[in-house]
């Protein structure tokens, strides 16, 4: 694999203003965050404090084979007051027709054709499957264009379900209170993979070039990985592991469990923990579902 050390002299990209209608629902499905910027002068060593307001956006992208995890996911925000704005990207139509039914018409929009590079199965898709790494692919390309239009992200799956109203302060605090902390992420293996289905990413030179190193990757001919084992490649090339240097944090496995660590060895539960969030993502299609059931996370009759 590529070296793939951050560059200082790195370009960012130029990408064409987006569609009106696209714009407009952006908007309307922002999330303010206020943030204190303190600033030392140099010569009288007089600290000074500002507060600027920050966008961002809670997104996901599905087609229309992950619909009902899709509105138990939904279903888990409007349960955690935060059901009111969101951004679903709809890989088909089946999607943005039944979120207009259920009532999501404000919250939903197409996958704008110019930001995909092939076209994409609504057809549900096993992890690996041919048509698996397009559809992870896409969330790539999306959360990149996100970015550049200065929106912190909060990514996440669907196959998760939201347990606290206060999740995202949670993450904001994490991402904030350590100096040059650009991007936050749920973990695969403790300390040694995250997981691309949930994180947040601020807007800079340094997510914009990470995001365009995968993109790299990704489009290669003979790539044959995973959106999330190209993300962990780069992420360990391109930054320091040093905890106080690196660029990224990474969220308490046991306050941000992945499908292994809740459902299969239930450590926040034994240990008295109360998790912020679930990821079923140790399981697939029936088994996936019926693990939620079990653990009364299905909200869907």
């Amino acid at each position: 694999m590529p070296t793939y050390s951050y560059d200082s002299k790195w370009k960012a990209k130029t990408y064409a203003t987006p569609s009106k209608d696209l714009l407009d629902v952006i908007k309307s499905n922002v999330l303010s965050h206020q943030e204190r910027i303190t600033k030392t002068d140099p010569i009288t060593k007089e600290k000074t404090t500002t507060t600027i307001n920050k966008d961002v956006l809670l997104t996901t992208v599905v087609n229309s084979s992950m619909m009902n995890y899709t509105l138990n996911w939904i279903e888990s925000l409007k349960r955690t007051d935060q059901n009111k704005k969101f951004l679903v990207f709809a890989i088909d139509q089946e999607v943005v027709d039944v979120l207009t039914h259920k009532g999501y018409e404000k919250n939903v929009i197409l996958v704008p054709k110019e930001w995909l590079k092939v076209p994409l199965s609504s057809d549900f898709t096993l992890w690996k499957n041919e048509d698996y790494r397009p559809i992870t692919h896409a969330k790539t390309l999306i959360v990149e264009r996100l970015l550049y239009m200065n929106i912190i992200v909060w990514f996440s799956d669907v196959d998760i379900v939201i347990l606290s109203p206060h999740i995202l302060d949670a993450m904001l605090v994490q991402i904030t209170d350590r100096p040059n902390t650009h991007m936050l992420f749920s973990q695969e293996v403790e300390h040694r993979t995250v997981n691309s289905g949930f994180y947040l990413m601020k807007p800079s030179k340094i997510t914009k070039q990470f995001m365009a190193r995968i993109i790299e990757k990704q489009d290669e001919p003979s790539n044959e990985f995973t959106q999330q084992k190209i993300m962990n490649r780069v992420l360990k090339a391109m930054f320091p592991r040093d905890y106080v240097k690196s660029p990224y944090r990474l969220m308490d496995l046991l306050l941000y469990p992945n499908g292994k660590y809740f459902f299969k060895m239930d450590l926040p539960t034994r240990l008295g923990f109360k998790p912020l969030m679930v990821h079923v993502n140790n399981s697939t299609g029936d088994i996936k579902e019926a693990s939620l059931i079990k653990a009364g996370l299905w909200f869907l009759e």
